[in-house]
């Protein structure tokens, strides 16, 4: 790849965007029926890994110039979007109570201001948009620390300077273990996890890519290699939940090296689909709008339960949908008993193009306001 591929035309990070969106979506709804390699690359101990990974891969040295500009334009990018859906949210959350619906926490001054900095999931319907704060203050950090080295004058290795980010990491899941991830604490294992890898982004672009040319079959099996000697050490391939930092039972280290292993697999899977599918219009839907789908997944959810519910109500097909888990349960997936497993691809396929729907009506808006002032 050259140097001067930029998020829009590196096509084979828009393939990685894209697996990492699918990867997160299905997780959230069984899976959605495509394994992607589950059994041997779990995505629950990769996707985050994978996603923040190239969020840092696209750093630019210029955000140093101008630090204040740097850190505006990622409030607008994703603070302020997360902030004003998480009013949509709460309203919806509210007016959905007088139908009956059990589903999220109270309209509060908390919820509202305080809740999306260290939880994010007060409202239900928008719990995945837990992830733009922890990446806000990757994003933040990494740049004051380049910023600072620059002003230090210090010179270093990308290796060297990696590694704080990567003891920042460790040290932050440690504290997790210790019991440091309860409320506001849990801020920090979020963010050390997110700057390790957005720093490890980086590493790579500046360090590393250059000599990320192993043969497939040395590449591949080297990765095998650690996987098994992991599957030998702890029984299982480790997988975790970064949301809420509570399950490292094999260490502070672990969660880097299965993270490094997701990101190492599904970059060189990419390298080889680039050429047939990174212009493909899906793929490219996906990663631009990887944000939305973060945010408003579980709404497509939603949409499918809400058409298994108006059959079950009004055209006495689907009886055994629960109306009740629907309405109190988050987690409830109906799957007919005709197709209990592949019918999760609904909710896949819903959890991807609702959001990217809610996107292109939000730019469509835009450009309309623009337009006609």
């Amino acid at each position: 790849m050259s140097d001067n591929k930029d998020r829009a035309t590196d096509y084979r990070f828009k393939l990685l965007y894209a697996i990492a969106m699918i990867q997160i979506v299905g997780g959230h709804c069984q899976d959605g029926a495509l394994d992607l390699f589950y059994e041997w690359i779990p995505y629950m101990g990769t996707h985050l890994a994978i996603l923040i990974f190239a969020s840092g891969y696209f750093y630019k040295s210029s955000s140093e110039d101008e630090p204040l500009k740097f850190l505006w334009k990622k409030v607008k990018r994703l603070l302020i979007p997360l902030y004003i859906w998480n009013l949509v949210y709460g309203l919806l959350v509210m007016g959905l109570k007088h139908f009956g619906f059990s589903i999220g926490e109270d309209l509060s001054l908390k919820n509202l201001l305080l809740a999306p900095l260290y939880d994010g999931h007060q409202f239900g319907f928008n719990l995945a948009g837990w992830f733009v704060v922890p990446l806000f203050m990757a994003e933040a950090a990494y740049m004051f620390y380049r910023k600072l080295l620059n002003k230090l004058n210090l010179h270093l290795p990308e290796t060297v300077v990696f590694l704080p980010p990567l003891i920042v990491g460790i040290a932050g899941l440690q504290l997790a273990n210790m019991g440091y991830n309860k409320g506001w604490w849990l801020m920090l294992p979020r963010f050390a996890y997110f700057f390790a890898f957005y720093a490890m982004g980086a590493y790579y672009k500046r360090a590393v890519e250059r000599y990320d040319r192993l043969p497939n079959i040395i590449y591949f099996g080297l990765i095998a290699l650690i996987q098994m000697g992991m599957l030998f050490i702890f029984h299982r391939i480790p997988i975790y939940v970064i949301s809420w930092c509570n399950d490292f039972p094999e260490g502070p280290v672990v969660p880097f090296i299965t993270g490094t292993l997701g990101v190492a697999f599904w970059l060189r899977i990419c390298r080889w689909l680039e050429w047939g599918l990174g212009k493909d219009k899906v793929v490219n839907a996906i990663a631009d709008n990887s944000y939305s789908i973060m945010i408003h997944q579980f709404m497509g959810f939603m949409a499918v339960k809400t058409v298994y519910a108006m059959f079950a109500k009004y055209t006495g097909h689907f009886l055994d949908f629960d109306m009740a888990a629907y309405k109190s349960d988050l987690w409830y997936y109906y799957t007919p008993p005709q197709l209990p497993y592949y019918s999760l691809i609904f909710y896949l396929a819903a959890g991807i193009a609702l959001p990217i729907g809610i996107a292109a009506v939000g730019k469509y808006i835009k450009n309309k306001i623009k337009k006609d002032p």
